[in-house]
């Protein structure tokens, strides 16, 4: 557990190359291509989910950054997409944890991913698009606990595509608020944005003497650091 956590420390998600041609194919091609079922009906723009897995760092001091590092990915393919909302299988989840922390100990559950897909430009920039939703901000504090209870930080990806009526470029662009941070980008005729939200587990003593924890969404600065990411959108536009 951090010690002396406040709302107010900073964290800082870094993720590692590796990780980021997994998080964008994954939610192009939801966006892109038909997915189908041998009773459904074929659809496309859908969101999907995946897991991040690496480690966490801990703050060091009251004033300096607990860093979760993202050093591979994995896609759901067990959830329930839709083209508003994505519903993993928890059962999956689990599964999926139990097996990575067995032949890969070096390995931790330490985050989620999902896409936001948006028709056009206007839609995404109407409603902010690249943030979080209210669904969101309550399934990342639920799954922390549900699935990671242990942990004491999970990092929270979202990854918002939509389409251009042309090919362009442009310069990657920071998204930095009060309690989330990311880069928007073009890539080819997509629209791009990586953005970041934190869950924390906070462990306080009862009137009764006894430790609880409380999962909640991280209120303070965040840094999402992804440099390869911006210098492949630099070199091969």
């Amino acid at each position: 557990m951090i010690k002396n956590y406040t709302a107010s420390n900073p964290i800082r998600i870094i993720v590692e190359d590796q990780v980021l041609p997994v998080l964008m194919s994954s939610a192009i091609e939801a966006f892109d291509h038909e997915h189908k079922t041998p009773r459904g009906k074929a659809s496309s723009g859908l969101e999907t989910y995946g897991l991040l897995w690496g480690y966490v760092i801990p703050s060091k001091s009251e004033d300096s950054a607990s860093k979760i590092i993202v050093t591979t990915a994995t896609i759901e393919t067990s959830a329930v997409r839709h083209q508003d909302w994505v519903q993993p299988n928890l059962e999956s989840v689990e599964a999926k944890k139990e097996l990575i922390e067995q032949y890969w100990p070096h390995l931790e559950l330490v985050g989620t991913f999902h896409s936001h897909p948006y028709e056009s430009l206007n839609d995404v920039k109407e409603v902010k698009g690249w943030r979080a939703s209210e669904g969101d901000r309550e399934h990342w504090p639920h799954i922390h606990e549900q699935i990671v209870s242990k942990q004491p930080l999970m990092a929270h990806l979202i990854f918002t595509v939509t389409e251009l009526k042309k090919s362009g470029w442009a310069f990657p662009t920071e998204i930095e608020g009060k309690n989330h941070s990311g880069l928007s980008f073009t890539a080819g005729k997509k629209k791009l944005w990586l953005n970041s939200y934190t869950s924390v587990c906070i462990k306080h003593e009862s009137e009764d003497g006894e430790i609880e924890s409380k999962f909640t969404m991280h209120e303070g600065p965040i840094k999402l650091d992804a440099p390869a990411l911006s210098r492949r959108m630099l070199d091969n536009n």
